[in-house]
């Protein structure tokens, strides 16, 4: 499939340039993020599909797919039907058609959360793992996942924990206090996961809710703190901040802090470590 970029989804000068810059720290860091998160957040999402009913020869979209592993997670369950990933950020997609193009039943376009230019009742099943706290509207995007969604038809979000539960939240501070810059978005990293805020949303746009914050406290785990750390500062949104407006020290100083808070949080198991990283995951059913 195409990978054209729907109208308002390239950077146009309309867009919010919040939205734009989000886009392009994405962009630059698909291959780390891939390399270092996808085989680890997927499995969320993989939880999360054990818990609905999905038509093996339904068709499915997978919103924020990133480079693509969570939208292969989400073919395995429809061996008959079809998946769809779509990004926001051209070079995920280009990630994901490098990596899964050949995949049977999986396709990949460039596509906006917030505006998706998805056809209506289009889909059986619309997945969203770890997306949603990147929109800066989140529910336009939660309208949009609920109106391409057939009537039965499942939307499935997994959304991280409260951040004491989530190792790697500091990083956020760590990183933002010293470039002297806060993103409009990640001050929503951790809001979707608090207790009755996604059912609430789920319920706004006309879902029943059958997934009600099923807690997933699956630990992530790490061959030493520092490659947890250089995960968390270099393969997220916030790794050009850290590289383009900290100098060399402040940098050192980030990644030790973040090892530190890493060996106090971890528990070992021979020379792996075990990191805390809880994970909400909340489903809704289109009546009919």
């Amino acid at each position: 499939m195409s990978s054209a970029t729907p109208s308002g989804t390239s950077g146009a000068p309309t867009e919010p340039p919040e939205k734009t810059g989000l886009r392009n720290a994405w962009g630059r860091v698909a291959r780390e993020y891939d390399e270092r998160w996808s085989a680890m957040t997927s499995g969320y999402l993989r939880r999360g599909l054990e818990q609905i009913h999905i038509p093996p020869d339904g068709h499915g979209l997978d919103v924020a797919c990133g480079p693509g592993v969570t939208t292969a997670v989400l073919s395995d369950r429809l061996p008959q039907g079809s998946a769809l990933g779509v990004d926001f950020a051209p070079a995920m997609i280009e990630r994901a058609e490098a990596e899964l193009g050949g995949h049977s039943g999986v396709a990949f376009a460039v596509d906006d959360a917030e505006n998706l230019a998805q056809p209506d009742a289009a889909f059986d099943v619309v997945t969203c793992g770890f997306g949603l706290m990147y929109c800066l509207d989140a529910r336009s995007a939660m309208r949009h996942m609920a109106r391409v969604l057939r009537p039965g038809g499942v939307m499935l979000h997994a959304v991280w924990g409260p951040a004491p539960r989530v190792w790697w939240s500091p990083v956020i501070e760590l990183i933002e206090t010293r470039a002297e810059y806060f993103s409009a978005v990640c001050p929503m990293m951790f809001f979707y996961g608090l207790p009755g805020v996604l059912p609430r949303m789920v319920a706004e746009f006309g879902l029943e809710v059958v997934l009600e914050e099923h807690v997933v406290d699956q630990p992530m785990s790490f061959a030493s703190a520092e490659e947890a750390a250089d995960t968390a500062i270099l393969a997220g949104p916030l790794a050009g901040l850290y590289a383009r407006r900290l100098e060399a020290a402040m940098q050192t100083e980030v990644r030790d802090a973040l090892i530190a808070h890493v060996e106090s949080v971890a528990t070992r198991d021979g020379d792996t470590l075990h990191l805390p990283a809880e994970v909400g995951l909340v489903a809704g059913r289109r009546p009919g």
